[in-house]
């Protein structure tokens, strides 16, 4: 496996996830659709977890479990919920893309990261694409909260599986991640909207959606992508994940690409290339007291159009603007 085609399969995977939702918040209830993603998801990894017969001590369970609330439940919670509060999809899109910016700071800060000019360029112009694809910042209000708390999230789950550099097989990290999460989102569900639901066609394949491609091969992709490229490569990767979410969108819903998008596609991939070839890549081997090795980091992007009026999940997908 090529550290190219673990990249490309990040941004395919992590940027399709607005299509499910797209379906599936048509259908029903934010909350529910989560907890039924998750669910779902949980199931599909706890029958294939035990013949992978991975030995996972508590402590790994417990690293895993804080991950899994920090990088599923803050993260996809605040953005729905930023959505439900009537943030738009551009203003979380913008808020989750300053992600790379804290992670290098936190490496400089605490790992002894340096990035270049040069790489610095590529963080502000990555920044400067995501803002061109999703039309800026709308109006700010108390809820702005909501997505920073999804920014923090993921930036705490980055670095902290940095310095714990776990070493549990990538599908037994994720099974423990998404079972955490489950139990935390159906218990939202249950004491607000509820689990009813109606099983219709538009709802199950959506459902599907969001936790194969989405779901599975985003967040299990994006685990990949830290472990094999690190914490800075995968954080500018994600700068693609806004234009490459409309393409989901033109492709999957017929939503209009237009040439912001294009644009942005054009100057996120200017972004990661003035930002290959870090130093560190945020795989140091310097330790903070008590520290490990380093990888980690991640906030998808939004898309065009009807993107921006629906909820997604994944390791994408999010309310439009993350896509995972």
């Amino acid at each position: 496996m090529t550290k190219t085609s673990v990249a490309v399969g990040f941004v395919l995977l992590w940027s399709c996830g607005f299509v499910g939702a797209a379906w599936g918040t048509t259908a029903a209830d934010p909350a529910g659709l989560l907890a039924w993603r998750y669910v779902i998801t949980a199931g599909v990894l706890l029958s294939v977890a035990p013949f992978l017969r991975a030995r996972v001590t508590r402590r790994d369970l417990g690293q895993q479990c804080t991950l899994g609330l920090t990088a599923h439940v803050l993260f996809l919670g605040g953005v729905f919920a930023a959505a439900a509060s009537g943030v738009d999809a551009g203003t979380t899109a913008l808020v989750c893309s300053a992600q790379p910016l804290l992670v290098a700071a936190a490496g400089a800060a605490f790992w002894g990261d340096r990035l270049t000019a040069r790489q610095w360029t590529g963080v502000a112009l990555g920044l400067g694409a995501v803002a061109l694809c999703v039309g800026g910042v709308g109006d700010l209000g108390p809820a702005i909260i909501l997505p920073v708390i999804s920014l923090l999230g993921l930036s705490c789950s980055a670095l902290l599986e940095r310095r714990w550099a776990p070493r549990v097989h990538v599908v037994t990290a994720l099974t423990v991640q998404v079972s955490a999460a489950a139990v935390v989102f159906v218990t939202v569900a249950v004491l607000t909207s509820g689990l009813a639901v109606d099983p219709t066609a538009r709802l199950v394949g959506s459902l599907a959606w969001l936790v194969i491609p989405a779901g599975l091969g985003g967040y299990g992709a994006y685990l990949l992508a830290l472990r094999h490229l690190g914490a800075t490569p995968t954080s500018m990767l994600l700068y693609l994940t806004p234009p490459v979410s409309a393409i989901w969108a033109w492709a999957m819903l017929g939503d209009r690409i237009g040439a912001p998008q294009l644009v942005a596609m054009g100057l996120g991939i200017v972004a990661v290339l003035l930002t290959a070839n870090s130093g560190q890549n945020g795989r140091t081997t310097a330790r903070p007291p008590g520290g490990e090795l380093a990888r980690c980091t991640v906030t998808p992007g939004s898309a065009a159009g009807r993107v921006h009026s629906a909820s997604a999940p994944l390791g994408g997908g999010t309310p439009r603007a993350p896509g995972v």
